[in-house]
């Protein structure tokens, strides 16, 4: 039996079904396929994890924002050719990268209690008591046109299309010709037209009854050969990709849903068998051969899980799919030769050679993995924790631009391959980035009128941000003029699709356990969970922003808990029942011995403020723990278009200074800067753009000659400034959490 905790809360009666459930000896935990290498941390299975405080409230935010709309407005998921529709044509990815963060977070909802997992939103628009204004017109976003005989018939099909918004009528034809728009964008004065606002479809579909219905018809569709999905490509050499983010979304869904453990693998199995007899005669190439790992990843748990007899095959498969994935081993040596820059791929790739260390117990992939991220921080490196890739990895001349773009699908990608890289080598640097990743730069590319909802995303985001808008000058080289937007699909669907894995993900690798029975926190944030041989883990925390975390453990034998102390608490302490553990030491797990029973494990990071230089030694980032701190540059929002619900494309231009260099005393760093907690208070929307749960006061001086190149901030001038410029008196300024903030400058100058 796994203990709920009401509303995330620890709760005396969910503390007597636990001391009930848990009784006798240690459980083993499931062996290793035939030959494959155990990881060093095991993480909690999906449905073993319970979100709690902050993070259960940003999971909401997500359920109530895109991620929990997408399947009943935006047609590449509603009606897409995995459940039988039409959209989403060509790679198919569109559910499968969906699919791949529904499944998650639908179980943590469920544990939590939470009312998005079973019930949808109601729409708060309502209906234009007038149905269409006359000799008005709205160009774009068309789904379909057809004559009707009267206008209200035309309305009617709009209210009878959940992803119709609006409608225009042609009134000069005989009959009237209906279009069914599906954004609503700039409206025109012409003659012949009426235009008109419809009430968007109300959704009452919570997450987990849409995630089972997607697995369920997919399951379902199975062809008798085995292939899943969508089959209109059989010689392209691309057709397997679309299927690996599936196959992982079948996995998460067996096991948070036991039941169907067998039934899931299975027809993994059976796609594998049939997908080997294809690659023999059309090897993966293109998506396919970059993301290959992701393919081995979903091999691999059916090898740990079920495999049915098919040891041999399975591992036999896994060879093949390592060899017909990109040389990335080589690629990321010095980005010349092996793969290709594409910024998703590399991203996706980072975590190969932990996967091909798993298949091969190959100890040089454990150095190839080190290797890389020190090789991508020198070449691409930038301060939020990613690299430097708008679509294609940055210009030599250019690789740490911080005006330069980060795409979010290579965000929530690298999160996931960094903590797959920690929990399989058990290096706490892999844990530190992914940490600072999910904690900076994934919410940092959220932003609305409304502050920290999850209704609108830019394609890119730059550290040094200074507008959201329409630009075909820009900085970036490789998108289009509305990849900064904050929208529905700025640029292009896929980040769309994709986003949602990156909250869902980190909080199911927040605790892990180990063959021993023993178990470890990789990141620190507010969840429960109960690894398999019944070990209890509550964590209670506001970190990011409080210090401190207290972890309640509660076990029926003698374990050990092992914590991750990030390289940046040099001067952590750790307690367990108020005594001092003693030998904690930065950088590395520390392990503090459990005895069985009911115990408090307090962790104080004690971090202080630090600078560091990412895109030259003449500017600076300011962080303090795991958050880096920006300034946030006021901005105007103007809506551009409308679709269903809350969601909107904006453009956000700056209405207050931005071009500041910080006075720093390098001699004296703290004395520089004030550090305030005001905490996350009662609504726990940790990554607000108003009310932050933490700030740093510093002072700065306006660097007049800081100028605009491309539509963007040019590159910060060189420090020290205010020598041969002169810069306007010191002033107080406020720093924020990076995350944040929708414009905002965090590479400084100084003075």
């Amino acid at each position: 039996m796994e203990p709920r905790l009401p509303s995330g809360r620890w709760a005396t009666a969910a503390m007597l079904l636990l001391l009930l459930a848990l009784s006798g000896s240690i459980v083993e935990a499931r062996p290793m396929g035939a030959n494959m290498t155990g990881r060093a941390f095991i993480p909690f299975r999906v449905g073993r994890v319970t979100p709690q405080g902050w993070l259960l409230k940003q999971l909401e935010l997500q359920a109530e924002g895109l991620g929990g709309h997408l399947a009943h407005f935006w047609d590449d998921v509603m009606n897409s050719v995995w459940i039988g529709g039409d959209a989403d044509g060509g790679l198919h990815e569109r559910v499968p990268y969906w699919l791949n963060g529904m499944v998650p977070l639908a179980f943590l909802l469920k544990n939590a209690n939470s009312p998005f997992a079973y019930h949808g939103i109601k729409d708060v628009h309502q209906p234009d008591d007038q149905l269409c204004q006359a000799n008005v017109d709205m160009q774009n976003h068309d789904i379909t046109n057809f004559p009707v005989q009267r206008p209200e018939d035309c309305r009617q099909s709009c209210l009878n299309n959940t992803a119709c918004v609006a409608i225009v009528l042609n009134n000069c034809t005989n009959p009237p010709t209906c279009w069914l728009k599906s954004g609503i964008g700039r409206a025109d004065e012409t003659t012949c037209r009426c235009f008109g606002v419809v009430k968007p479809f109300t959704a009452e579909e919570g997450i987990m009854n849409q995630t089972e219905r997607f697995i369920n018809h997919i399951l379902n569709a199975q062809a008798a050969s085995g292939w899943l999905g969508p089959d209109d490509m059989p010689t392209s050499g691309d057709m397997y990709w679309g299927n690996f983010p599936v196959l992982l979304s079948l996995a998460m869904y067996a096991e948070g849903n036991p039941t169907m453990e067998e039934t899931i693998a299975t027809a993994m199995l059976k796609f594998f068998q049939e997908a080997n007899r294809r690659m023999s005669n059309v090897p993966m190439s293109d998506w396919s051969q970059a993301r290959g790992m992701d393919f081995a990843l979903a091999v691999q748990w059916v090898l740990e899980n079920a495999p049915n007899g098919q040891e041999a095959f399975l591992q036999d498969f896994l060879a093949t799919v390592q060899n017909q994935t990109l040389d990335w081993e080589t690629w990321f040596q010095d980005f010349t030769t092996g793969a290709s820059p594409h910024g998703v791929n590399n991203a996706q790739a980072l975590k190969s050679s932990g996967v091909w260390y798993l298949s091969t117990g190959d100890p040089s992939f454990t150095e190839s993995s080190k290797d890389r991220m020190r090789n991508m921080d020198d070449f691409y490196g930038m301060a939020s924790g990613m690299f430097c890739a708008d679509e294609i990895l940055c210009e030599a001349n250019e690789r740490k631009m911080p005006s330069r773009g980060t795409e979010l699908c290579a965000v929530v990608e690298a999160m996931f391959s960094y903590n797959t890289l920690f929990s399989v080598h058990g290096d706490v640097a892999f844990a530190d980035r992914a940490e600072r990743i999910a904690y900076n730069a994934l919410p940092a590319t959220f932003a609305s009128p409304r502050g920290g909802d999850m209704w609108s995303h830019q394609y890119l985001q730059g550290l040094n941000e200074i507008n959201a808008q329409v630009s075909d000058d820009h900085v970036w080289t490789h998108d289009g003029g509305d990849a900064q937007l904050y929208g529905l699909a700025p640029n292009y669907g896929c980040c769309t699709a994709n986003f949602g894995q990156g909250w869902p993900k980190f909080a199911n690798m927040l605790l892990y356990e180990r063959n021993d029975g023993s178990v470890a926190v990789g990141a620190y944030g507010p969840v429960a969970g109960t690894s398999t041989n019944g070990v209890f883990v509550n964590m209670t925390t506001e970190y990011p922003y409080g210090d401190t975390v207290s972890i309640a453990v509660h076990t029926n034998y003698s374990t050990t808990l092992h914590l991750r102390i990030p390289t940046w608490a040099h001067t952590a302490q750790v307690e367990i029942d108020g005594s001092a553990v003693s030998n904690i030491t930065a950088g590395i797990m520390n392990p503090v011995a459990i005895p069985a029973g009911k115990h408090t494990v307090l962790v104080n990071l004690k971090p202080e403020i630090r600078l560091e230089h990412w895109y030259s030694e003449e500017t600076v980032s300011v962080h303090r723990g795991a958050l880096m701190y920006s300034l946030p540059i006021q901005g105007s929002y103007t809506t551009l278009v409308e679709y269903a619900y809350e969601s909107n494309d904006y453009q956000v231009l700056p209405t207050s200074e931005w071009r500041y260099a910080l006075d720093l005393d390098f001699d004296n760093i703290t004395s520089n800067f004030e550090f305030s907690n005001p905490g996350l208070g009662k609504d726990l929307v940790a990554f607000n753009h108003t009310a932050w749960g933490a700030t740093i006061a510093t002072k700065g001086r306006v660097v007049p000659n800081w100028e605009i190149a491309h539509n963007a901030a040019a590159a910060p001038p060189a420090s020290p400034v205010c020598d041969d410029v002169q810069c306007q008196p010191t002033q107080s300024i406020t720093l924020v959490p990076y995350g944040g903030t929708d414009l905002r400058i965090s590479e400084f100058p100084w003075a």
